[in-house]
C-alpha cells in the first residue's frame, strides 16, 4: 500500500495544479449569487473528476497478466509525460510569438455572474479542456488499478487520490462559504496572484510532472 500511495500521491498533488480552474472559481466567487454559482461550478467540476476516475480505473482494467499490466502502465505514463511536455513548449511558443496573452479575468469575464447551468457546465468545460490535470490523473488511476493490492486498499487509494486532485478548490469554496467575511479579501489577492502568475505556474507543473512520469516509466 506505501509503494501504490508513493506513486499516486505526487501525481495527485500535481493534478491538483489547475490555475485556471482555481482563478474561475475565485471570479465565480466574487459574483453575485456566489454561493449557489460557486457550487454549481464544484459540481460540474467534481462530476468530471469522479468520470476520470471511472474511466482510469476501468479502461486500464484490461487484463491481469503482470508483465502486459507494467507495459500497458509505462506506456500510459510515457505518453502522459510526452503530452505534458508538449503542452509546457506550446505554452513557450505561444508566449514567444505573442505575449500579451488576456489573463483569465478578460476571458472570462462573463463568468462572474452565470446562471446556475451555465456556472455548471463551465465547471464541466473546463475541467474537460483541462489536459494537464487529466494527464496526471488518469496515470494515478492507472496505478491503482495494475496494483496488487486488495479491492479495499485500491478504495482507499481512490479516495485519497480523488481528495488530493480535489482539495484546492474544495478547500476554497469551503473557506468562502465558511468564513466569508475574513475570506473576500484573502481570495481575491489570490485571485490577483494566479491571474499574475497562471501561465508560468502551467508550464512549471507540465515541466516537472512530465519529466516525473518519464522517469517513473524508465527507471
Amino acid at each position: 500500500m506505501g509503494e501504490l500511495l508513493s506513486k499516486i500521491i505526487p501525481l495527485s498533488i500535481g493534478a491538483a495544479f489547475s490555475p485556471t480552474v482555481l482563478a474561475l472559481e475565485l471570479l465565480i466567487l466574487s459574483g453575485k449569487r456566489s454561493k449557489a454559482r460557486s457550487t454549481a461550478f464544484l459540481v460540474g467540476v467534481l462530476l468530471v473528476f469522479v468520470i476520470l476516475t471511472a474511466l482510469g480505473l476501468a479502461i486500464s482494467h484490461t487484463t491481469s497478466a503482470s508483465p502486459v499490466q507494467e507495459t500497458i502502465t509505462k506506456t500510459v505514463d510515457v505518453l502522459a509525460g510526452v503530452l505534458l511536455l508538449l503542452l509546457a513548449l506550446a505554452t513557450v511558443l505561444r508566449s514567444l510569438v505573442h505575449d500579451s496573452v488576456a489573463p483569465v479575468d478578460g476571458e472570462a469575464k462573463d463568468s462572474t455572474n452565470p446562471g446556475l447551468l451555465s456556472a455548471f457546465l463551465l465547471g464541466l468545460a473546463i475541467m474537460v479542456s483541462n489536459f494537464s490535470t487529466i494527464l496526471l490523473y488518469v496515470p494515478a488511476m492507472r496505478s491503482i488499478s495494475a496494483s496488487t493490492v486488495s479491492a479495499g486498499g485500491k478504495t482507499v487509494a481512490v479516495v485519497i487520490a480523488f481528495f488530493i486532485s480535489a482539495a484546492p478548490i474544495l478547500l476554497i469554496y469551503g473557506f468562502a462559504l465558511a468564513f466569508p467575511k475574513i475570506a473576500t479579501p484573502s481570495l481575491n489577492k489570490l485571485r490577483t496572484w494566479i491571474n499574475r502568475h497562471q501561465k508560468a505556474i502551467g508550464i512549471s507543473v507540465e515541466v516537472i510532472f512530465g519529466v516525473y512520469l518519464l522517469y517513473k516509466a524508465f527507471k
